[in-house]
């Protein structure tokens, strides 16, 4: 999952919705510097991005990518879903998305001081360009694909994979719906065992 099902899927404390999103956006070597419910950000996080990744409904839909893009379908799959649960926001949430994104940010800025200046200028990042509402439009998935695409050794043209989405749309969506109701309830188990 992408961050804003990181965010959704947090704790409703800051520093726990900060961490689980912190894997995304820092080294292993920061993610240590942080402590308390950061860290359990930080675990949930991971547990999260495990239980994806060996997910059958997950690899089901991996496979159904073109061979050129199967090597980046965690990644794809992960903004993929982000887009459903942009689109369907108000099947998960009695916010708007629009509200929950800014009361993110709100939240956020009340730990400013404690996040490092360099970490806290990605997370601002996320708020001033919106990102959240942005996947709600196969446009913003291709924009947040675009970004993903440079930060990698070797383009890949990822923005161009919303090609894969829109022609297998209903499949993907069929997946999101199911996985996401079963990542729920082990991310629900996960937090209150941790």
């Amino acid at each position: 999952m992408n961050w804003l099902a990181h965010a959704y899927l947090s704790k409703p404390n800051i520093e726990f919705r900060v961490g689980n999103i912190l894997p995304d956006l820092v080294s292993i070597t920061e993610l240590k510097t942080f402590s308390g419910s950061y860290q359990e950000g930080i675990l949930c996080h991971k547990a999260i991005d495990a239980f994806t990744d060996s997910h059958p409904i997950v690899k089901a839909g991996i496979s159904r990518f073109p061979a050129n893009y199967r090597r980046f379908g965690g990644i794809l799959t992960d903004v993929f879903y982000d887009h459903f649960l942009a689109k369907h926001w108000a099947n998960y949430s009695t916010l708007s998305l629009s509200e929950f994104s800014n009361g993110f940010y709100a939240d956020l800025l009340t730990v400013q001081g404690q996040i490092p200046e360099e970490i806290f200028y990605k997370f601002q990042r996320i708020f001033t360009h919106k990102i959240f509402e942005t996947y709600t439009d196969i446009s913003g998935v291709e924009v947040a694909l675009g970004r993903i695409d440079l930060r990698l050794r070797r383009p890949a043209n990822l923005a161009k994979a919303t090609e894969v989405l829109e022609a297998g749309y209903g499949l993907y969506e069929a997946d999101f719906f199911e996985f996401f109701g079963e990542l729920k309830q082990y991310v629900k188990l996960h937090t209150q065992e941790n």
